[in-house]
């Protein structure tokens, strides 16, 4: 027996006037998320609980069954190891954002009157040739000065996002490194307790978000950027830090050897911290340009191939769709999913294969956010006659009220992945 769980981050959305108040899953034609469904059980899923909004990291730590509160208290240290950073067992971890800011005098920004202003969290959506030059820049050139005890490892990821880790003596994840709203102050990282560690580890976050900008505001990929009109990525914020995560490996937990599929570095990073094979495929990008039936052909070739029990795919790009309120872009990313779901589906035997299709969460293109409603979820396969199929014949966010499977949280699909495939958590005498 074996799993393939499908992962479209975001995918799911709220109905949208210009969709005439449906969904973009909805109106997307997604022909063999259906056949998946009309030979599977629909219901809806709460990430984490009803009305909770869940970041990526604990929404699909939960479908794993991994408590983020438990092996970690960030994602720093996912994101870190997604783009190929080692991060020790004293070392701080932190996501990064190429980020827009101007100067507190800019009479176009209300910012609160300290150091610089947040103008764009992304940038622009800076990507490519542009945000991996301008990565190598920030990776080679900014060297703390004030605390040189301390070293500084940065990658860019995909796009706009990228990595810090912080090695060096007496640190603490305990300060307020968080990504502020546009028109806030950046550079005011504090700490959160009277200790030391907690005050020299905000000191060496501000003096990295300085240095980033000294070393960014000037650099020819941003005076062109300047020139043609787009924002420029003049500065690096580093937020969600935390340590090295405690976790126990995948196969250990479940028996299970398993594989990672996925372009985002966060996915990658939990991926390869609970001992999954992690696999790069070409063409993956994490935007709405991303091959998906690369993709499938690298989950098959993991299951026939590769002698994998499991293999977690996830398609990033639905949510960055949803965070750019981009809903034409997400609607062609959800047929892009659909795709990958059809060559998976034509690539195994259901008799001996569960998929599990779902979102890891509402991205809501109106509100450009992640929001707290309820996603559809499909089990199909398993058991060798299959799971008993509850007659629903599509599958989208207003169908999963009527499916059989009724309503369950993130924590709930490993159990029910091992039923499935027949090995069951038993309790009682």
């Amino acid at each position: 027996m074996r799993c393939v769980l499908i992962v479209g981050d975001g995918m799911a959305d709220l109905p949208l006037r210009e969709l005439g108040f449906k969904t973009p899953l909805e109106v997307a034609d997604v022909r063999a998320m259906n056949g998946l469904v009309c030979r599977g059980v629909l219901g809806l899923l709460d990430p984490i609980a009803p009305g909770i909004a869940p970041g990526s990291d604990v929404a699909n730590l939960a479908f794993l069954g991994y408590d983020l509160g438990v092996v970690c208290r960030g994602r720093g240290a996912f994101e870190a190891a997604g783009v190929g950073l080692h991060v020790g067992l004293e070392d701080l971890a932190f996501r990064c954002n190429f980020v827009t800011v101007v100067n507190k005098n800019n009479e176009n920004v209300s910012g609160d009157g300290v150091g610089l202003c947040l103008v764009d969290e992304r940038a622009g959506r800076i990507g490519g040739v542009e945000a991996k030059v301008l990565g190598e820049c920030v990776a080679q050139e900014v060297c703390l000065k004030v605390h040189s005890d301390v070293e500084v490892f940065f990658r860019q990821g995909l796009g706009f996002k990228g990595a810090l880790v912080l090695r060096g003596k007496r640190l603490s994840c305990n300060v307020s490194a968080v990504l502020p709203n546009v028109g806030e102050s950046v550079g005011v990282v504090a700490p959160l307790d009277g200790s030391f560690e907690a005050k020299r580890t905000a000191d060496v976050l501000n003096e990295f978000i300085e240095l980033s900008n000294k070393v960014l505001k000037d650099h020819p990929v941003n005076v062109e950027r300047q020139r043609m009109g787009k924002m420029p990525a003049n500065a690096v914020l580093p937020w969600s830090g935390c340590g090295r995560p405690d976790m126990v490996s995948f196969e250990e937990k479940y028996g299970l050897k398993a594989s990672c599929v996925a372009a985002a570095s966060l996915i990658k990073g939990i991926g390869r911290f609970s001992g999954m094979e992690v696999i790069d495929v070409v063409g993956a990008t994490g935007d709405v340009d991303t091959d998906t039936l690369a993709k499938a052909d690298a989950v098959l070739a993991a299951l026939n191939n590769g002698g994998k029990d499991f293999v977690y795919v996830h398609v990033e790009a639905a949510d960055e769709a949803s965070h750019d309120g981009d809903v034409a872009g997400k609607v062609l990313v959800i047929k892009k999913i659909d795709a990958l779901v059809g060559k998976i589906v034509a690539g195994v035997d259901l008799s001996n294969t569960v998929i599990v299709l779902v979102s890891d969460h509402v991205t809501s293109c109106r509100f450009r956010a992640h929001t707290g409603d309820a996603v559809p979820v499909c089990f199909a396969g398993g058991n060798v006659v299959g799971v008993v199929s509850d007659g629903v014949k599509g599958f989208s966010e207003r169908l999963a009220y009527k499916g059989g499977l009724g309503r369950i949280r993130g924590k709930d699909i490993m159990p029910m992945v091992l039923n499935y495939m027949g090995k069951p958590e038993k309790l009682g005498w």
